[in-house]
């Protein structure tokens, strides 16, 4: 009875032990910045991504001009947000702005989430509401930027460029806040990048996981409760099927994970949505394999030590007899 005890106790730990690296790992991607910029910041390198978003900040800005610039500009001024548009991405304000974008959209998510959880989320909840939704617009304010800069080097241009920027900067506040009611992620500044796949994810139990994870000391305290609660409960010299136990679980439990990562699959979306989520899904996988790596490392380094105690207790208790 206390070796079937123990080694349920034994399987607990190692079970516990991987669900604590997983949660906290996963607490620091999703509540700091770090974790993201690390993962999402080479993105901005990214060939597709980068010819993919100046179409989509010139839209959004050539949609969205004031309506008091004289018609005299006004033609000539489209011209000059797609050039101002298509130098976006060399421009060496752009890594801050891809950095804000990347901020930006942690934030929302996590807000989201949270009013998933309080039963106050749009949709009260659903899957959609869960997804990350890329938001873009700091990467639109550096594209009016660009473009006031080079209205302002037009004969008599500083006025047109000081109504552009102010213009531009009160139409992306308004869209930065759309109406009550209004979808999420309906804003021409938000592309929603339909990650976690909500065919696959419940936007409610997804709002509670994330709610808990800054829990992760619980479970690492409860991997050591009961893994020495284990080795009491053996009975003597059988010990060493504890650490067999509790390092084969964690072994399976890296493998478990590294497979599910392997099989991470970008949902059915298109054009920018697409770029960006598969290199999102690309970054998380390479953020989470060496744990994985590192969980299967440990757990058969613990079995192991459990296996070669074992050898030894039986070659003593040979001896003895």
């Amino acid at each position: 009875m206390r070796t079937v005890l123990s080694l349920v106790l034994a399987v607990l730990a190692g079970l516990l032990a991987a669900l604590a690296l997983a949660a906290t790992r996963i607490d620091a991607l999703v509540h700091t910045p770090g974790p993201l910029q690390q993962i999402a910041g080479p993105m901005s390198r990214d060939p597709d991504l980068r010819a993919a978003l100046p179409g989509q900040v010139t839209a959004v800005v050539q949609e969205n001009l004031p309506e008091e610039i004289p018609s005299a500009f006004r033609d000539g001024l489209l011209t000059l947000v797609q050039g101002a548009a298509d130098g976006l991405v060399t421009d060496d304000r752009f890594p801050g702005a891809w950095a804000e974008t990347l901020e930006q959209t942690r934030v929302d998510w996590v807000q989201r989430l949270e009013a998933i959880e309080k039963g106050a989320g749009p949709g009260a909840g659903g899957s959609a509401d869960a997804t990350v939704h890329l938001q873009l617009a700091p990467l639109a304010g550096l594209g009016v930027d660009r473009l006031a800069e080079s209205v302002e080097l037009l004969p008599g241009g500083g006025v047109a460029a000081r109504e552009v920027r102010e213009g531009a900067e009160q139409a992306l506040a308004d869209l930065r806040a759309p109406a009550a009611g209004d979808a999420a992620g309906a804003s021409p500044l938000v592309v929603d990048l339909g990650l976690p796949d909500p065919q696959q994810f419940s936007g409610q139990r997804l709002a509670q996981v994330v709610s808990l994870l800054p829990q992760w000391p619980w479970l690492a305290g409860g991997a050591v409760v009961a893994g020495l609660l284990a080795l009491l409960v053996a009975p003597r010299g059988r010990s060493w099927t504890v650490l067999v136990a509790a390092g084969g679980t964690a072994l399976l439990a890296g493998a478990a994970g590294w497979w599910g990562l392997s099989r991470l699959e970008v949902p059915e979306v298109s054009g920018l949505a697409r770029i960006a989520a598969e290199s999102l899904t690309e970054g998380v996988r390479d953020y989470a394999v060496p744990d994985t790596v590192m969980l299967m490392a440990g757990g058969a380094l613990v079995a192991a030590l459990g296996v070669v105690t074992g050898l030894f207790s039986r070659g003593g208790d040979r001896q003895r007899s």
